[in-house]
């Protein structure tokens, strides 16, 4: 208690805090410039979580300052390869051993990211060049081997797609009931010519069709991401929003339904909200190792960052 007592007796003011993360910004935005000078950056760090985490607790609006220092954890992250080089290793570890951090305080375990992203890198080189044979393989089939029905099919959808995107909608709907004719026991054209209906106001034909094209998938959450994906596609952007908040109700780690909300959110210039999507996207696709959405969402991450009204601030400012 009296330990407890001591330690909030020099409470550091908001605004000193605030100082404290501009000059995290700045060496993290020059952190070559930071060499003999790295463990005094982890544990400025430090100050930072405790102290933000302290005026949160007491109820202080510091989401812009959370916001900020987050922005530049995600830089300092992807400079990990360059701090690990940079590190004192045996100060490091002796720091480590003698602070006992958190795995939450990841900064202080930056090496064990390094290390662990140098083999998802290894193992995504193997799993795109398995892509890429499969691929070949799968273009080799689609040219030469496509069943004349199978062809028939695709390119009625094919031209579906087109007079959609020329607004021709009766002739759309058209082209999906002849792939329906095809293959009636595929679900795709249904959801798309109810999205069309729904588009054209005509509620109850949609639901009708709806509800057809829903006894065709084995998933409910299958059903609801194509019709999320369609009603984006036609500048539905609300009704794919509304969906897609259904589907994570009943699978909230659905990586595909993740990736369309951030998509959507995008189209919508919604940054922070997308960003957060990703962000959670990441999360989990790294938890199940998705070696193609884990660059996806990086990716993504790294380019909306670029839109936040955030300045990088040079090493002499």
């Amino acid at each position: 208690m009296r330990m407890e007592k001591e330690k909030y007796q020099n409470i550091p003011g908001l605004d000193e805090v605030r100082t404290w993360i501009e000059e995290y910004v700045k060496k993290v935005a020059n952190l070559r410039d930071q060499r003999g000078q790295e463990i005094e950056l982890l544990y400025l760090r430090d100050r930072i979580e405790e102290w933000l985490s302290f005026y949160g607790s007491k109820g202080a609006f510091v989401d812009p300052e959370k916001t900020r220092v987050g922005n530049f954890d995600a830089l300092l992250e992807k400079q990990g390869s360059l701090l690990v080089k940079m590190l004192d290793k045996k100060r490091f570890e002796e720091e480590r051993k003698k602070i006992k951090p958190s795995k939450e305080r990841w900064w202080w375990w930056i090496d064990e990211r390094v290390k662990r992203e140098k083999i998802m890198k290894l193992r995504r080189q193997m799993a795109l060049l398995g892509i890429v044979i499969a691929a070949l393989l799968s273009l080799y089939f689609l040219v030469f081997r496509l069943p004349p029905t199978e062809k028939k099919y695709l390119d009625a959808l094919s031209r579906a797609e087109q007079l959609m995107d020329a607004g021709r909608w009766t002739e759309a709907i058209a082209a999906c009931e002849e792939a329906i004719a095809i293959f009636p026991d595929r679900p795709n054209p249904y959801v798309i010519i109810g999205c069309i209906r729904e588009k054209l106001g005509e509620e109850n034909q949609a639901q009708e069709i709806f509800s057809q094209a829903e006894s065709l998938y084995a998933k409910r959450v299958d059903f609801l991401l194509e019709k999320a994906l369609w009603y984006f596609r036609l500048g539905m952007t609300d009704r794919s929003l509304a969906t897609l908040s259904e589907l994570l109700k009943e699978d909230p780690e659905n990586l595909s339904a993740l990736n369309l909300l951030g998509s959507v959110y995008e189209a919508e210039n919604g940054v922070v909200e997308a960003i957060k999507v990703y962000e959670r996207l990441l999360e989990l696709a790294e938890k199940k190792e998705d070696l193609n959405l884990i660059p996806i969402a990086k990716m993504k991450i790294g380019m909306l960052q670029l839109k936040l009204p955030l300045s990088i601030p040079s090493a002499t400012s």
